[in-house]
């Protein structure tokens, strides 16, 4: 059998034992194509996503293996049971297509009969059953949510964990009367003054525990107090997906698409004291948080309990009345608990400490740069076709050796042997010759990619993508001593 050089795709979007079944007949149905179309059958051929949605497909870390092995031309075929397994939203099927089709690769879907080796790169088929796969979750997200709103109206749980408060009988929900006291304190603390990190601390030292079983957090009893099942209602349709830079993100629809069912299971807190408590603030002079932006987030962590350091900020008032916006750093632990599991940091100003990394990647960048003026791509490269060339000649060499032992005994055994193996010697060294130069080559990428990533840092006003291609870790004690460990030196 012809041994085709191809990538079997398969995906669920779940891990339940019924998608579990799914994975073996999507191999099924891949194996019998390629077995009856002449080809052997490679279990290693076999790509799979789990419990991975198909309206995702940046997230499907299979897919994009494949996708990169199709790129480095290690493919001929990627097969698919069908368009659905492949992507539920027209644009990213499309794009994958594209990108395989771009490459050479040829793209069969079973259960369409879609083979892009019949059917050509600018055929309708493709994109009219892609088009009817896009539309699958949408029909089915509007089914769902007919159902669930038609069992909150018969009162009826949902599924998913019920809120701390309560518990789940006969399949709806029911008063947990332990933890509704603790509700109630929440709710009477908050009503006195304390804030969440207060209240959370108030908790902890009861001995309370959250539904997880683990210690109060900023927030914990903020989900608490904002949410409006204490009241006794059920909110629909509160958020919603969207697809950024092809990856699903979860966002807060605005308040006009709610369904908001009321009273529809026992309320803990009094519907009146619920409003009140939850009300837009109207005092001005109240301390105000903004939303700020984190150049290094997931790049600066607390030193002492390894949590990540968030940018947070605060609204003040001068002596003329004027706003204010003070941003500072500060552990994300020392945040949610208070202080309870580590201490806080000094002061440290966003912009301070943004400047301070700035300027500690100049002085890298000055370092670095005599060994980037030793990298020149173009030599490089031709360096590599240079020594090519020089071991295919040594190949045909080789080979026009081997004609002239056999055709007409031009040459004895002995001489063959000898002159066999000096070629075998010198193709060798030519092979590692070529394996030095591409390891000069890759460095070479990788300095470029750092030299681009040094030269944004005067040209881009977010650093966000600078810094995290030159730096894989800052470390920050309480104190405000900084470590840095940089990318490019690891």
């Amino acid at each position: 059998m012809y041994k085709l050089k191809y990538a079997v795709y398969v995906r669920v979007s779940t891990d339940k034992d019924e998608q579990v079944s799914s994975i073996d007949n999507q191999i099924d149905i891949c194996r019998y194509w390629i077995e009856k179309n002449g080809y052997e059958w490679d279990e290693n051929s076999i790509y799979k996503d789990e419990a991975v949605s198909g309206t995702a497909w940046l997230e499907r870390h299979a897919l994009q293996l494949i996708l990169e092995k199709v790129r480095k031309k290690e493919l001929d075929t990627v097969l698919f049971k069908s368009i659905h397994r492949l992507a539920r939203d027209l644009k990213d099927a499309l794009e994958i297509k594209e990108i395989l089709l771009g490459h050479g690769v040829r793209l069969v879907t079973i259960e369409e009969g879609y083979d892009s080796f019949y059917e050509g790169k600018n055929d309708m088929k493709f994109e009219m059953y892609a088009m009817f796969a896009s539309q699958l979750p949408k029909t089915l997200s509007v089914s769902v949510s007919a159902a669930l709103a038609a069992k909150v109206r018969r009162g009826e749980y949902t599924g998913g964990v019920a809120p701390y408060g309560y518990k789940i009988v006969d399949q709806k929900y029911t008063i947990n009367d332990e933890e509704a006291e603790i509700v109630r304190k929440i709710y009477e603390l908050y009503e006195n003054g304390l804030g969440y990190v207060r209240i959370a601390n108030v908790l902890n030292d009861m001995g309370v525990r959250s539904k997880t079983g683990q210690l109060w957090t900023y927030p914990s009893v903020k989900t608490i107090i904002n949410n409006p099942a204490y009241k006794g209602d059920y909110i629909m349709q509160k958020h919603a997906y969207v697809k950024i830079n092809g990856r699903k993100k979860r966002i807060i629809n605005p308040k006009e698409k709610w369904v908001i069912f009321e009273n529809q299971h026992p309320a803990i807190i009094d519907r009146e004291l619920w409003d009140k408590l939850n009300a837009p603030k109207t005092d001005k002079k109240k301390k105000r948080r903004v939303a700020v932006g984190n150049e290094l987030r997931g790049i600066a962590f607390c030193a002492h309990c390894g949590y990540r350091l968030v940018a947070t900020s605060t609204v003040r008032q001068n002596k003329k009345g004027d706003d204010l916006t003070y941003i500072y750093m500060l552990c994300g632990r020392y945040k949610k608990t208070g202080g309870r599991e580590c201490s806080r940091h000094s002061s440290i100003h966003y912009s301070d400490f943004r400047t301070l990394i700035l300027s500690k990647l100049k002085e890298k960048a000055k370092d670095l740069e005599k060994e980037f003026e030793l990298d020149n791509k173009q030599t490089h490269l031709d360096k590599i076709k240079k020594v090519k060339k020089e071991k295919s000649d040594l190949e045909m060499k080789k080979e026009r050796l081997l004609d002239l032992y056999l055709d007409g005994g031009v040459i004895n055994k002995e001489t063959f042997a000898q002159r066999d193996k000096k070629l075998e010697q010198q193709i060798q060294e030519k092979e590692l010759a070529l394996l030095k130069l591409d390891d000069i080559q890759m460095r070479v990428k990788e300095n470029q990619i750092i030299k681009d990533a040094f030269g944004s840092l005067e040209l881009s006003n977010d650093l966000y993508p600078a810094f995290k291609k030159l730096i894989s870790r800052i470390d920050v004690t309480r104190e405000g001593a900084v470590d840095i460990k940089y990318r490019f030196e690891e």
